[in-house]
């Protein structure tokens, strides 16, 4: 096939505007086909940019049905301009590709017996990293949930149906959100952070302490076992002295129960943990001897947002001897979204998924933190911009 050219106003007006070499768009039986007429022609480092149903024909009658696919390459300074990348590519678009994913990026997998919106957002989960069994469950549920609602499920197209919030519903029913922690006064609960180095456990840590100690008024004591980094030592050191809490440093598992008397009566006991390489079956059994001194009624896994479904699968694995009761996803304001790791987390027939308690958005002690919403990581599930709403009346 070759290269259809722009029918209409706004593309007439995005071509005389720029190089050729910038934009161009493709017409093709399926969004396969199309993806590898790009390849061929603009190269792997070329951006889809758009994706939208067209039918040739009298007025868009007794016409045949195509798929056009607008990709870009970048200019010099690297990037390609925004006034491209925004304009409208015709009248009946689809939902757009806001990811801007290259083409060398996107698996030549998708399924052309989809509706053309869901063979793009098959692209971009794949691209993202998820499992193609996650992948196809998704997908085929998504359907399935679209015609026990009785919208169209079939054509290339299936205009009218809320694909990417069905598929929203469908990522949600395998989520567990678990409650933040509960305190009482005058009963101690002892609660510990583990993690891979880098994810924020210290910083979050300090946010839950402040949190309790501020709003809920309850009385906290800091508890680390981080004495590998000394800066990590002191950066919890200084969180307690400005909120005049109580703190422990505790280097080996004999001397837990001592530390844990010194920091007197108190409501919530905070362990922070040293990060800890997911492969290192040593480090992560030295964690274990030290929380089973500790005995802690609940440990949470830390997890950063930004995090590719492979490396959150890693983490999962290499942490699940310490057994952790609940997630924390921390960095969410740098995640471009969020279905990499929420795909990792999320249950199936093989994994009963672990509950999300806390999600933290930025660095500002002890504002950016709240307990897990399921609005929230849904509406940043893909970088498509589509607005959510009523998720949980499905």
């Amino acid at each position: 096939m070759t290269t259809a050219p722009l029918d209409d106003n706004n593309s007439r007006q995005l071509k005389e505007n720029t190089s050729p070499m910038h934009i161009r768009t493709f017409r093709a039986a399926n969004l396969q086909e199309a993806l590898e007429q790009i390849r061929q022609q603009m190269g792997s480092d070329a951006a889809v940019l758009h994706t939208r149903q067209v039918r040739d024909g009298w007025m868009g009658w007794l016409g045949r049905t195509y798929v056009e696919v607008t990709a870009g390459l970048r200019d010099e300074e690297g990037s390609i301009p925004n006034e491209l990348a925004e304009q409208s590519i015709g009248s009946r678009a689809v939902p757009e590709m806001e990811s801007r994913l290259l083409v060398k990026d996107v698996p030549s997998l998708a399924d052309p017996a989809l509706p053309l919106p869901l063979q793009a957002y098959q692209l971009e989960l794949l691209s993202a990293g998820v499992d193609m069994d996650t992948v196809e469950r998704w997908l085929n549920t998504t359907v399935s949930l679209a015609a026990s609602m009785g919208e169209a499920a079939s054509g290339p197209m299936a205009a009218g149906t809320p694909w990417l919030e069905h598929l929203q519903r469908t990522v949600l029913r395998e989520l567990r959100i678990g409650s933040p922690i509960l305190t009482h006064p005058g009963e101690r609960r002892v609660v510990a952070l583990v993690g891979p180095t880098g994810v924020g456990k210290t910083t979050t840590v300090a946010k839950l302490a402040a949190g309790f100690r501020i709003e809920a008024r309850r009385r906290v004591g800091l508890l680390t076992i981080d004495t590998f980094r000394i800066a990590a030592v002191q950066q919890l050191k200084a969180y307690a002295e400005i909120m005049d809490l109580p703190m422990q440093v505790v280097e080996k598992p004999g001397d837990m129960q001592q530390a844990l008397n010194r920091l007197g009566d108190v409501d919530l006991v905070l362990i922070d943990t040293a990060g800890r390489s997911p492969k290192s079956d040593a480090r992560i059994d030295q964690l274990v001897e030290l929380l089973r001194s500790a005995q802690p009624d609940e440990t949470h896994l830390v997890l950063n947002a930004t995090s590719s479904a492979s490396a959150t699968r890693l983490a999962l694995q290499g942490f699940a001897p310490v057994r952790p009761t609940a997630a924390i996803l921390t960095k969410l304001d740098e995640a471009p979204n969020t279905v990499g790791v929420l795909s990792a987390l999320a249950s199936s027939e093989q994994y009963s998924g672990i509950p999300l308690s806390y999600i933290t958005n930025g660095q500002q002690v002890p504002d950016d933190i709240a307990p897990a919403e399921a609005e929230m990581l849904m509406s940043r599930l893909l970088t498509t911009k589509v607005s959510v709403s009523s998720l949980n009346a499905a």
